[in-house]
């Protein structure tokens, strides 16, 4: 039965008999050491004690002695008899005492026959006293010698005796406490013995019923276990000759297992390996592994064809090391945003730079992967490249844009040819009748500025057009219809290049006709010689001004923004103007008017820089400036 205990129900029951013999050894020692105690306290208190009371007795008898017979010769017997008295209760009070405590039968037998000897003695000693006061000293002393002094010499003789009594019981009290010392300290010894001889039987009990399931020391099966999980398989393991079910044989057999399990599993990915890598050799695509930050862990062998670079030149970099510092910004926010939602990278476009420099386009796509306990481990993916259709893609958009932008131009092309018929037909429809020539004229002007501005839409592309292209072609127009010179300055068009917006671009167009048709107008009413008109282009910032002037005075109600004395044209003018982003102010200059306009963002806005090589747009600005 006991074989079959578990190895903490055989270290529970071992330290439990331990225990009880502890507790038995410790039990039995402290009642021999109590034993030993009270023979201890009598020896050395109690018994020393009565033999002191029974030698002070004795010595306290001698000294009576001495005084009853000195009763008979002191002159003052007085004295004596109250030394004699007051000795007598010492006595009295060592012999109640003794007899109190002593606990030894002869010992107190003898202590009755002192008490008996001593009213003996008394009763002498009184008898003889009572004669020596009555006058009879002869019957005194007598008495004394003959009766009293052979009963106190009986007293002492007992008084000795019971202290030779004490004294061998003092001796046979010692010589038992050493008898039990004796004894309890064998006892002691020998339960010390049994207990140290059961220890050492349940030790060797549960060392046994512990190293055998083991196989050998804790230590050395420890270092065992130890050894096989962090993979270490090639060392020996020695077992017992016996040995077939401990845990080092299991260990054993599981090593060897482990070993052949290692050995076809290293097969079978090396042959994985191979395939893998030749099913990757075959692919036009790169295949790549990343960490979670994003340091190349892998690196197909594509990469020397897509980028020029080793694979093993890759290794511990980051995609965005091959990038444009730009594009390295731009693809690891999106990169880190897909990473921190732990999401996959979806034809995530991206340049990078060849090893020779060229520029070579990317699409990225990758899953990211986690080990066994689920912890992110990065992101494995491939590289297309896809820099030829980028190309394509942009040639063909180029294309696209371009007949786009033939096709535009055409039709503004011909919408101003049709303006111009316009003109034409309302120009003759003016010199058949005079009567409406001046509102035909204006209605002349209006069609032919809008008419300006498809034919300026009808030289540029992506339907933009600027400012310092716009102002040119109106004064030149106002200029041709009206005869009249206009003096064109300010900014050249390298420096000048404001984009209208192109929804606004007929409203500043058909506003700056009209302010300028007015300048001419007024100018026209004049004296012979007068000054000119004078268009000045400036530029602030991103805002345009266009600064109108022509001699003359404003008239006394005028008042352009209160709408008083402006007239049709002007109302116009109120009407089309785009709010906000534009503004129209009049003022007197001396002897000229002078209309300020500002054009300022929305309606107007940073042109993007011209294309190297492209022709300077100058012949509108260039040809307006001629007089």
């Amino acid at each position: 039965m006991l074989a079959r205990l578990t190895v903490a129900q055989r270290l529970a029951l071992g330290f439990g008999l331990l225990l009880l013999l502890l507790v038995l050894s410790v039990g039995l020692g402290l009642n021999r050491l109590a034993t030993l105690g009270e023979m201890a306290e009598r020896v050395v208190t109690r018994d020393r004690e009565n033999i002191a009371l029974a030698n002070r007795m004795l010595d306290l008898i001698n000294e009576q002695a001495q005084d009853t017979l000195l009763l008979f010769q002191d002159r003052q017997p007085a004295v004596v008899r109250e030394r004699i008295a007051e000795r007598s209760l010492v006595v009295d009070t060592t012999m109640r005492r003794l007899e109190v405590q002593l606990d030894h039968a002869p010992s107190g037998l003898l202590l009755e026959r002192i008490r008996e000897q001593r009213g003996g003695y008394v009763g002498a000693f009184q008898e003889a006293d009572r004669l020596y006061r009555s006058g009879r000293r002869t019957d005194a002393w007598q008495r004394m010698v003959h009766d009293t002094v052979p009963r106190l010499n009986g007293l002492k003789v007992s008084i000795e005796a019971l202290i030779a009594m004490q004294d061998s019981v003092l001796r046979e009290t010692g010589s038992r406490s050493l008898a039990n010392f004796e004894r309890a300290h064998k006892l002691l010894v020998a339960f010390l013995v049994v207990a140290v001889a059961a220890a050492l039987a349940v030790s060797a009990w549960i060392i046994r019923g512990v190293i055998r399931p083991l196989g050998g020391e804790p230590e050395a099966v420890r270092a065992v276990v130890e050894q096989i999980a962090s993979g270490k398989l090639d060392g020996a393991i020695a077992l017992r000759p016996d040995d077939r079910g401990s845990l080092l044989s299991a260990m054993q057999t599981m090593q060897r297992k482990l070993i052949e399990e290692r050995v076809r599993v290293e097969l079978a990915l090396r042959e994985s390996q191979a395939r893998f890598q030749g099913l990757i050799e075959t692919f036009r695509d790169w295949a790549w592994e990343v960490d979670d930050a994003w340091r190349y862990t892998y690196a197909g062998p594509q990469v020397r064809q897509i980028l020029g670079y080793a694979p093993e030149e890759l290794i511990g970099q980051t995609p965005f090391d091959l990038m444009p510092p730009d594009e390295a910004a731009r693809v690891r926010q999106q990169a880190d945003a897909a990473r921190a939602a732990r999401q996959p990278l979806v034809a995530l476009e991206n340049v990078n730079c060849h090893k020779s420099g060229r520029r070579v386009v990317l699409e990225s796509s990758g899953q990211p992967f986690f080990d066994t306990q689920g912890r992110f481990g990065g992101y494995r993916g491939v590289d297309r490249e896809i820099t030829d259709r980028k190309q394509a893609e942009a040639a063909r958009l180029a294309e696209a844009e371009r007949l786009r932008d033939a096709l535009v131009r055409e039709v503004h092309h011909r919408i101003k040819n049709n303006l111009q018929t316009v003109v034409g037909l309302l120009r003759r429809e003016a010199d058949k009748r005079p009567e409406v020539r001046a509102s035909l004229e204006s209605a002349i002007a209006q069609v032919q500025a809008v008419a300006v501005v498809h034919g300026l839409y009808g030289q540029v592309s992506r339907h933009s057009v600027m400012l310092c292209e716009l102002v040119p072609a109106v004064v030149s127009n106002v200029s041709e219809l009206s005869g009249v010179p206009i003096r064109l300055e300010g900014l050249a068009s390298a420096e000048g290049r404001l984009l209208i917006r192109e929804s606004e671009t007929v409203a500043v167009a058909l506003v700056l006709n009209e302010l300028v048709t007015n300048a001419v107008k007024h100018a026209s009413e004049d004296a012979v010689g007068a000054v000119p008109p004078r268009v000045v282009v400036s530029r602030e910032g991103l805002c345009g001004g266009v600064s109108i002037e022509n001699p003359g005075r404003l008239a006394p109600d005028f008042d352009f923004d209160a709408r008083r004395g402006i007239g049709t044209g002007l109302g116009l003018v109120r009407a089309l103007i785009p709010v906000p982003g534009m503004s129209v102010s009049f003022r007197q200059a001396e002897a000229a008017v002078r209309v300020e306009v500002r054009i300022e963002p929305p309606v107007i806005s940073e042109a993007p820089p011209a294309p190297v090589g492209a022709p300077a747009e100058t012949t509108a600005w260039e040809g307006a400036r001629r007089p």
